[in-house]
């Protein structure tokens, strides 16, 4: 991860263990919780892709950056400095992965021949995540590790424009999209501190692997897609503690 991506994270955790080393109260944190969060996606697929039925298989990626919002529902359970805790969260706005894909070595949208150029276009709606977290307390800052199920609800949309050379300037469109949900794992390291009697501030690292899924094709003008998909996020929550 670069150095940009690290700096977001550093300046979060500096504030919190500002905050925790400045109350010496011990907090208890066992039960139940709820809150919200935020996140910045750094997101990385990797498309394999034919134009067509015809055309030889093409590999290309794409990074994306993207902003994440939504809600956590947790419980922890504690003994003495270990805390032990499950967690769920639901986010949407994660972004979309767009690349473009030709399969003649002379270049795309040319009408010297018969050519095939696909838009392919991966987006995320929403995604959510189950997951064990286990820490330690130092003072009132936790410390914790997380690790668990990752899904995602995305759509896999795609335009080819084919170029006839007895009609160049004008090509044919062709439409297709079909919608997955992924699964994968994932897994965090944060903070967390009391910023008042119930309600607490945490900062984390996520990092998420989804593996290969197929989006399968249509006869006769789409083949199978193969799409890799993995994130980084830098996240923020407040939660209430009941």
């Amino acid at each position: 991860m670069s150095i940009r991506c690290l700096l977001p994270l550093a300046a979060a955790s500096l504030l919190l263990s500002s905050a925790a080393f400045a109350d010496t109260t011990t907090a208890g944190w066992g039960g139940f919780y709820a809150g919200a969060l935020a996140d910045v996606n750094f997101g990385h697929s990797h498309f394999a892709l034919p134009g067509d039925m015809n055309d030889v298989l093409q590999q290309t990626s794409h990074d994306h950056t993207a902003f994440a919002g939504g809600g956590l529902l947790g419980f922890n359970w504690q003994d003495g400095d270990m805390v032990y805790g499950l967690e769920g969260d639901l986010t949407s706005g994660n972004g979309t992965s767009s690349v473009t894909a030709c399969a003649k070595v002379d270049g795309c949208f040319t009408s010297a021949h018969d050519s095939f150029t696909t838009f392919n276009h991966l987006k995320t709606d929403w995604s959510g995540r189950i997951r064990a977290r286990i820490g330690w307390t130092r003072g009132d800052t936790l410390f914790y590790a997380a690790g668990g199920y990752s899904f995602a609800d995305t759509k896999m949309s795609l335009v080819g424009w084919c170029y006839d050379p007895a009609n160049p300037p004008v090509p044919t469109v062709y439409n297709f999209a079909r919608s997955k949900t992924l699964s994968g794992f994932n897994l965090g390291l944060g903070l967390e501190t009391p910023v008042s009697d119930n309600i607490t501030l945490r900062a984390e690292y996520l990092f998420e692997d989804f593996g290969s899924t197929a989006y399968k094709g249509e006869a006769p003008e789409w083949n199978d897609r193969s799409i890799s998909v993995r994130n980084s996020a830098l996240r923020v929550a407040v939660a209430y503690h009941f």
